[in-house]
């Protein structure tokens, strides 16, 4: 089944504007992280899933939070709050570049998510997380649709090259 350049570029659009979000949430946790420590946010999350915990302790969905809030409060809140907004930041300016169809936006985007899929590989080695598994499919699904419409642009702007040459 082939799939339409159309199709492409609104799955693409699709992928920008859900990563977008996902960058969006970095942001607003980075301020968080900034003014509640990672301690008394994790304090907030188990009281608001301790009765599920109560109902099934082995619940799919309350293993990953659980797992996740462990080194979350570990770590300090400086730390914290630097990761989630430097990726914040850099994932928006560079999304901003796609979705303004920029053509520097296309290889510089596909190398730091190709960089940051690296560093999540290097973080599902060290800890299990069903979430950070989805996000890096789907950051590499993104990075091979930022590739695709990368070449495309580039052969429309060679053609329109081409013709104002000629």
């Amino acid at each position: 089944m082939k799939i339409s350049e159309k199709t492409y570029y609104s799955i693409f659009r699709a992928g920008v504007v859900i990563k977008a979000l996902i960058a969006l949430g970095e942001l607003i946790a980075g301020v968080a992280v900034l003014f509640i420590s990672p301690a008394r946010i994790s304090q907030f999350i188990y009281a608001l899933g301790g009765v599920e915990l109560a109902e099934d302790p082995g619940d799919f969905i309350w293993k990953i939070i659980s797992g996740g809030l462990k080194d979350f409060s570990a770590t300090s809140q400086w730390v914290w709050s630097f990761i989630f907004l430097s990726h914040g930041i850099v994932k928006m300016f560079l999304l901003g570049g796609l979705w303004e169809r920029k053509l520097w936006a296309y290889p510089t985007s596909a190398l730091i998510f190709t960089g940051f899929v690296f560093y999540q590989f290097y973080l599902l080695n060290v800890t299990t997380s069903v979430l950070m598994w989805l996000i890096t499919v789907f950051d590499i699904v993104l990075i091979g649709l930022i590739l695709h419409e990368y070449g495309i642009r580039k052969k429309q702007l060679d053609r329109s090259s081409i013709e104002f040459k000629d």
